[in-house]
């Protein structure tokens, strides 16, 4: 079966709202950017905070290439991800903030989007998961 998801064309990033539940049961919704560039799925400190984790003092880090640079990200394991009608248990997500002009709280990446077959179709303005 095959559904389809809209997205704004008119706007310069693929915006999904994610549902996130972390260690503690907390649920939280946030909208991430859909990037297939990005190997890792992220969400900022704040959002990481709130879900009731500490990246400041976390010992898992990732090494990952920004446009700034190499920097060395926290990693944690949110109990669920939700997007796109997708459930994903147990997913490792990197706390790492992006511009606050960026409007959007992290980026939806591979290791999240590899587990279903999709396909963006722009000049419909959809996203197609099989």
């Amino acid at each position: 079966m095959k559904r389809e998801i809209p997205f704004q064309t008119t706007e310069p990033l693929i915006k999904v709202e994610v549902r996130l539940e972390g260690e503690n049961k907390e649920v939280l919704f946030v909208v991430l950017a859909l990037d297939t560039g990005a190997t890792n799925t992220f969400i900022s400190w704040d959002v990481a905070s709130t879900l009731g984790y500490d990246p400041g003092k976390l010992q898992q880090r990732k090494r990952i290439i920004t446009g700034s640079g190499i920097e060395y990200a926290p990693m944690i394991k949110v109990k669920s991800a939700r997007a796109l009608g997708v459930e994903v248990k147990d997913l490792e997500v990197l706390c790492h903030d992006l511009p606050e002009e960026a409007g959007i709280e992290g980026l939806l990446g591979l290791n999240f989007l590899e587990t279903f077959d999709f396909c963006i179709n722009y000049s419909k303005g959809t996203i197609e998961i099989k």
